[in-house]
């Protein structure tokens, strides 16, 4: 079964004892050009994460290279760096940033984290799931860990692993919708088409999204409740009108009711 939808979270690094004031991804640093180094790389890093926020990586590729001039060393701003190229599908440069920040301080575990985020978009799912194994070790309680590492599962068909890990995500945070989506892709890959109309549910309560209701309609056809899987593809399309797993199922159940 492949998984079609895949909702990722990659974890912006701010070093210990760092201060983040709400700034503008467009306002320029106060000691750029001037100030200590510590005041320049602040002024930096602060700028940067904010244009990751905004949806501006571009940018911020450009300032934390700019910190990595100043400081080679500096492992926030390559791990920002990679979360970056992650955004902007540079998938191999993510990789090299994030393997040199566990090449400096392999304790940090957002940086194994990140990289096994970095492999599930690449399909290299052995490596994801060591790379999501080695976060867990780190931190034990982080929640999206454990989910994206049974979203690696599901992509090696390994369903009971991937339970397990989308169970123990769910009881850490019960608000992460990627974990409910993915847990009912093995509910249908199961044919337990009522469980996974319940995680789609929460999945959709959670984030609601277009391919969540193309599952669940999904699911719901598999039941044969027509009636809500009709209703679901419907709003995926009004939410999408050129989605096309809506607009087959519409077309497959409209026909049926002819």
């Amino acid at each position: 079964m492949r998984v079609r939808m895949v909702l990722l979270a990659i974890v912006l690094y701010i070093a210990p004892g760092t201060s983040l004031a709400q700034t503008s991804c467009g306002a320029m640093p106060p000691f750029t050009d001037g100030g200590s180094k510590e005041e320049r790389l602040d002024a930096l890093l602060k700028r940067a994460v904010d244009c990751v926020r905004e949806g501006k990586p571009s940018l911020a590729v450009e300032i934390f290279s700019e910190m990595i001039g100043i400081d080679p060393e500096n492992e926030a701003a390559y791990l920002n760096r990679g979360n970056a190229y992650l955004q902007l599908g540079q998938i191999p440069l993510s990789i090299a940033d994030f393997s040199l920040v566990i090449s400096l301080k392999p304790d940090i575990a957002e940086a194994w984290y990140n990289r096994g985020i970095a492999f599930i978009v690449a399909h290299k799912y052995d490596q994801a799931i060591a790379d999501l194994s080695e976060t867990i070790r780190l931190k034990p309680d982080f929640a999206r860990a454990y989910c994206n590492r049974g979203l690696g599962f599901v992509r090696k068909g390994d369903y009971d692993r991937a339970l397990s890990d989308l169970d123990a995500g769910i009881q850490r945070d019960e608000n992460l919708a990627l974990c409910y989506y993915a847990r009912g892709d093995v509910y249908v890959a199961r044919a337990n088409y009522e469980q996974a109309v319940n995680d789609f549910s929460k999945g959709l309560e959670l984030a609601p999204n277009v391919e969540g209701l193309g599952k669940r309609a999904e699911a719901y056809e598999r039941l044969g409740d027509r009636k809500r899987a009709l209703a679901d593809f419907k709003a995926a399309l009004q939410m999408a009108p050129s989605f096309n797993p809506a607009l087959e199922g519409v077309n497959r159940l409209s026909a049926q009711q002819d």
